[in-house]
């Protein structure tokens, strides 16, 4: 096994899409300060009236926030492509039958996924920071031991929307499907379809009052302060369903 993620951690590191990714990542992350004030001295232009813009940036804020822009798109893209990319090429044929179980190739993909998503993070903290520090004074306030339970709250929850795409990418070789998703959950696109399905579900259920919006693992991650609690259930129930089905479905299947 530790072989298995030493290799597939060795292929991420060599596929051009990731750090195609990532340098898309960290560019983002950089100009978000800078498009955010030069937004808003155009928005004063139109207006005529005086914006007061921010003169500090608090660092809990930016910890909070480690996939600022479009980052949770670019990082959810190169996983699902490293998820792909071992069918695409043939690798997953000679390595599949030098292991007792097809589906520890599985989890070695999954588990390549958690410093992925750990390092697109820390990128994005890094492009944030130093894009913030030439137009705001950076102050380190009292809440930033509590954004760091968030910054790992989030991590869980990107590892768990991985699970996702690892089922329909890496196992059902769906690997359009698994961009789709990787799109529409980065950009938290899927809302409107949670909003339908609450919609759907009050005309059967007329006195339900929760949003299953509320328990989907894009929609906390895109929350700046999720509750602990639903953060950590919710991770742990997609791991459970959607890698447990991938490896159980990898196990069974034949590899063409």
């Amino acid at each position: 096994m530790a072989d298995l993620l030493r290799m597939d951690l060795y292929r991420m590191r060599k596929a051009r899409g990731f750090w195609v990714c990532l340098i898309l990542a960290f560019v983002l992350a950089l100009l978000s300060t800078p498009m955010e004030v030069l937004l808003e001295k155009l928005g004063s232009m139109i207006t005529g009236a005086e914006a007061e813009l921010p003169k500090t940036a608090e660092l809990s804020g930016i910890l909070r926030e480690p996939l600022p822009f479009l980052n949770a798109m670019f990082c959810l893209l190169s996983v699902c492509g490293f998820f792909s990319a071992d069918m695409e090429n043939g690798y997953i044929k000679n390595i599949a039958g030098q292991v007792p179980r097809r589906g520890y190739t599985i989890l070695s993909k999954f588990a390549a996924a958690l410093p992925h998503g750990l390092l697109f993070m820390a990128v994005g903290i890094a492009g944030n920071l130093i894009g913030t520090v030439f137009f705001r004074k950076i102050v380190v306030d009292s809440a930033v031991p509590d954004s760091l339970r968030v910054f790992s709250l989030k991590l869980l929850l990107l590892q768990s929307i991985c699970a996702v795409l690892l089922l329909f990418a890496g196992c059902l070789r769906i690997k359009s499907l698994g961009t789709v998703l990787a799109v529409l959950f980065g950009m938290n696109l899927l809302g409107l379809v949670y909003f339908g399905i609450d919609l759907g579900l009050s005309r059967i259920f007329p006195k339900m009052e929760f949003s299953i919006g509320d328990y989907m693992p894009d929609q906390l991650l895109g929350k700046s302060d999720p509750d602990t609690l639903t953060a950590l259930i919710v991770s742990a129930v997609t791991i459970a369903v959607f890698l447990g089905l991938a490896v159980r479905i990898f196990d069974r299947r034949d590899i063409k």
